[in-house]
């Protein structure tokens, strides 16, 4: 009997046994990377032999294949091609293996230019020395060391899908610059195995497509804005700070209340799959986060810190991971300092899209709200609107590399019109004789959907030169000369190219600080000695802002926090102007070219994938000045508005 009974037990015991194996065997094949999940996707290129080009003290090297160059301060001008791979967000990339074909080597007369720095915008007479980076030119091994490589960042594509970007370098060429030889090669081949996610990015709703971010007392003003966004079916979510701090929504995550915001963001994103973000206050109201990206520290122009709202729309590391700016938590954010490598690891791509609203008081709000309420319902259809104002000179002196004098505020501007030619071209030049003040006014009161200054600026005014004219101004236009326009409810899109026009976090208390530190050199006026004082960093508000606040004047507007940042003359001997091929000159354009080319017509959009098409053509995680020219742009204005209005 108990033989019996041990027999029956047993039996059901290996049943069990065998039933619970099997349930746990298949959890964990369900856990493991399924062959579906494995990918594999393959680059090739094929390159002609470089051409050598003789330019005085340096040589140059062309591809036909190849456009563009690598652009690194003191590296190698050399041929590179960039390729980008929309991957499903969070894709880990498993192994990359490189196989070329046809090796060369060419025996130079003389060495490969090294590229210039860019030239702070407040330089005029800024003659180019080409400086050859030491750790570069004295070593005696091929630069770069290897024939690709690549990095991972996640971000909205231009179908506001998040995703993973594999951005691949091709280095076609590579230098000895001990020997002055290169290498070339004839083809490459490059397969990446990569993992996909096996939960990929999925809100939990799609409850709304922008939130509104807003000091406490500004949220009864905002109500008849929201209305206005749900009536044209974007959908809109409105929150004060105290709701985030309080923890209305969402538990609160976060060190301080600038981390608090971007978490709440995060959550948002991944709750509601929201889109944009527009944030209504001031830097203080609504707190900014700073960057620490030195460019020129020691010199005129050392700037340790300056304001990036680009810090909240960058929610996510590649892998999907909270991308927090400080990687290595020392409570200092987007740490680069001068000339070390980042300390930092940071994105850049953006997750949302993030607009201001720099209001200072509630009166700001209201005209805001007016003026985003009428634009969108009104402007469509306008005559008005399909004017496109332009306003440049002549920023640089000549670059001495390359022996060009580039008028460059007209050839960017100029280059903006070829890209839009259905706008009837208003173009305020040097050249032309017409760049004034009271042009300016003019023209503007007309009504324009476009509006591009490009020059010279601060907080408190934009300006430029004649050509060759470094020691006087023309085309000044100041705050003051904001309360004057005449444009109501004809409202453009306002680009400026030029320092700190758009620096939020001034403030009249600079005055203090700066007299404390400087003492009375904070007044000098000599040309090379400066004080600070003529930054004008203590104007109440800053000149992009008071452009958009003003009851006439634009609608929006994109400009620098910083000190911009610009390419002149001819360095890679193209033929084409550096100033529309690099920094602030690139960025600029390719926003135009998303507008009219590609018809992405909501503003935060636009402005957005420009920045990601920025990072996906430059090197942004090792060229401190391409980083920066992201990090200091900033957008004034509602992420979410229908450019040109509604029909």
């Amino acid at each position: 009997m108990k033989k019996r009974e041990f027999i029956l037990v047993a039996s059901i015991l290996t049943t069990l046994i065998i039933i619970v194996g099997s349930i746990q065997a298949g959890n964990i094949q369900t856990k493991k990377p399924t062959e579906s999940l494995l990918q594999t996707n393959t680059v090739s290129y094929q390159f002609s032999q470089p051409s050598v080009k003789d330019n005085n003290d340096f040589v140059t090297l062309q591809i036909n294949e190849v456009t563009n160059y690598r652009n690194i301060p003191g590296e190698p001008i050399l041929p590179v091609v960039m390729k980008t791979l929309e991957l499903p967000f969070g894709t880990l990339v498993n192994n990359v293996r490189c196989t070329i074909t046809g090796t060369h080597e060419i025996q130079l007369i003389k060495k490969i230019a090294p590229a210039t720095k860019p030239v702070p915008i407040p330089t005029q007479n800024q003659i180019v020395q080409p400086i050859e980076n030491a750790e570069i030119y004295t070593k005696n091994q091929f630069f770069p060391d290897n024939w690709y490589s690549y990095r991972l960042t996640g971000g909205l594509n231009k179908d506001n899908i998040l995703k993973t970007f594999l951005t691949i370098q091709v280095n076609p060429v590579r230098y000895n610059p001990v020997v002055d030889r290169i290498q070339s090669l004839d083809t490459i081949t490059i397969d990446i195995t990569y993992e996909q996610p096996l939960h990929p990015f999925s809100p939990l709703s799609d409850a709304y497509d922008l939130v509104i971010i807003c000091y406490n007392k500004y949220a009864p003003l905002l109500q008849f804005l929201v209305a206005h966004k749900n009536s044209h079916g974007v959908q809109t979510k409105l929150v004060t700070i105290n709701d985030i701090k309080g923890g209305t929504y969402f538990p609160v995550e976060g060190r301080d209340i600038q981390e608090k915001i971007k978490y709440f963001i995060k959550n948002a994103k991944e709750t509601w799959n929201i889109t944009y973000v527009m944030l209504v206050g001031n830097y203080v109201q609504v707190p900014v986060r700073y960057s620490y990206l030195e460019t020129d520290k020691g010199s005129a122009y050392e700037e340790l810190r300056f304001a990036s709202d680009l810090y909240y729309a960058d929610l996510y590391n590649a892998n999907g991971s909270f991308c927090s700016w400080d990687t290595d938590n020392d409570g200092i954010y987007a740490e680069w300092p001068y000339p070390q490598p980042p300390e930092d690891k940071v994105d850049l791509a953006p997750d949302v899209y993030v607009g201001r609203l720099a209001c200072m008081f509630k009166s700001e709000v209201k005209t805001m709200v007016d003026k985003i309420i009428t634009y969108e319902n009104t402007t469509a259809g306008k005559d008005w609107f399909n004017r496109m104002v332009v306003a440049g000179g002549d920023t640089y002196d000549k670059s001495e590399e390359g022996g060009t004098n580039y008028t460059e505020g007209e050839t960017v501007t100029g280059k903006a019109l070829e890209i839009m030619p259905q706008f009837t071209p208003v173009k305020l030049w040097t050249s032309l004789g017409n760049l004034t003040t009271k042009n300016i006014h003019n023209e503007i009161s007309e009504g324009c959907g476009f509006l591009f200054f490009a020059g010279h600026g601060s907080p408190n005014m934009w300006a430029t030169h004649n050509n060759s004219d470094y020691r006087n101004w023309t085309g000044e236009f100041s705050n003051s000369d904001m309360v004057k326009l005449s444009n109501k409810d004809m409202y453009p899109i306002l680009l400026v190219g030029g320092c700190h026009n758009s620096e939020i976090d001034v403030t009249p208390i600079n005055i203090i600080r700066g007299f404390l530190k400087e003492k009375f050199h904070y007044f000098s006026t000599g040309p090379n000695d400066f004080g600070s004082f003529w930054l004008y960093n203590w104007v109440p508000e800053c000149w992009s802002w008071v452009f958009v606040k003003a009851r006439g004047g634009a609608i929006a507007s994109i400009g620098s926090c910083g000190y911009g940042c610009d390419q002149i003359g001819d360095g890679d001997h193209d033929g084409i102007p550096d100033c529309t091929q690099y920094y602030d000159g690139w960025l600029e354009l390719e926003f135009f070219r998303l507008y009219n080319q590609q018809n992405i017509t909501i503003l935060g959009q636009t402005y957005y994938q420009d920045v990601t098409g920025y990072i996906n053509n430059f090197p942004v995680d090792t060229n401190r000045y391409d980083a920066k020219v992201l990090e200091t742009h900033i957008l004034l204005g509602d992420p979410s508005l229908k450019i040109g209005g509604y029909q």
